[in-house]
């Protein structure tokens, strides 16, 4: 769907949907948000966009007064994908300089589904340990699922050849002349059955199912 360096694009499923998650990184020249506004890119259900942006902004920086055209292609580029910029619960530096006559800034940011309860994220600047930037925590709005195990053969496979190839063995073993009562009858279904299950059970793969 988005085929550049500075930007991870993850999916999953949840609700029956596909749902996706954006990292970008810019560049000094702000690379990947003008290569994502000079491509018609469609993204259903993009739920978070977040990453080290490189800009300093009052809109989200209180201690710069400037708002640069880089800002603005990025805000239009959250627009365009219907994402709103996150504000954080206590407003905090995402990146910390030990270099003396260099301020500490936010340069990280989290942009949030418009259609989400809450836009908003903490900062945590007391988990970054010898990081130069603080990690950024967010809770994204994600719908309960209901997740069962089931067993499948797969066509055409060699574990469908050995399961058909387990049950032929196990039937030749069985002896099929006696069947003159009931209980007979009954210890014969009770055979067949189990030649089967110990065949699948053997041979068939565990998946999830998530409905």
């Amino acid at each position: 769907m988005i085929d550049y360096c500075d930007i991870l694009l993850l999916s999953f499923f949840n609700g029956g949907e596909c749902h996706f998650l954006m990292n970008i990184y810019l560049d000094d020249c702000q690379s990947a948000v003008k290569f994502m506004l000079g491509q018609v890119i469609d993204i259903p259900n993009l739920l978070y966009m977040g990453g080290n942006f490189n800009i300093r902004d009052t809109e989200w920086d209180p201690s710069v007064s400037v708002h640069p055209a880089a800002s603005q292609a990025l805000m239009d580029l959250a627009d365009s994908l219907d994402l709103m910029c996150s504000l954080p619960v206590l407003p905090v530096p995402t990146h910390y300089l030990d270099t003396d006559g260099h301020a500490n800034s936010v340069i990280d940011l989290i942009f949030l589904d418009m259609s989400a309860s809450q836009v908003i994220h903490c900062i945590k600047p007391d988990l970054r340990l010898l990081l130069d930037y603080a990690p950024l925590l967010v809770n994204l709005p994600i719908s309960p699922e209901n997740i069962c195990f089931s067993k499948v053969l797969k066509c055409n496979s060699d574990k469908e050849d050995a399961f058909l190839s387990s049950v032929n063995i196990g039937l030749c073993t069985l002896n099929f002349s006696d069947l003159g009562s009931v209980a007979s009858l009954d210890s014969l279904s009770k055979a067949v059955s189990r030649v089967f299950t110990n065949a699948w059970e053997a041979n068939a793969r565990s998946i999830t199912v998530m409905t």
